[in-house]
């Protein structure tokens, strides 16, 4: 799984923490997120600025690149398997 950023329409209270500056996932363990840390949408701050929303529109763009770049690659191997099926089917 892939941990996008996520900007808001219009600065204000960040919608990826609540506000809260800390992300958390996993678990709820007794109300409690079983994992916590800084929120990198807002910095840590509660709120997203004009800048951190462009900063993190243009990070989304090139961790998806980077996802399709390296993800979508065939195998050698699967074509060698796909022309073996072709001629002896």
């Amino acid at each position: 799984m892939y941990d996008l950023s996520q900007p808001n329409a219009k600065p204000g209270t960040c919608i990826k923490c609540k506000g809260s500056g800390s992300y958390g996932w996993g678990a709820c363990i007794n109300g409690k997120m079983q994992h916590s840390g800084t929120c990198f949408s807002c910095r840590g701050t509660g709120k997203q600025t004009s800048r951190q929303i462009k900063r993190n529109c243009t990070y989304n763009r090139y961790k998806i690149s980077a996802i399709v770049r390296s993800d979508f690659h065939r195998d050698p191997g699967e074509d060698a398997e796909d022309r073996w099926n072709e001629q002896y089917r």
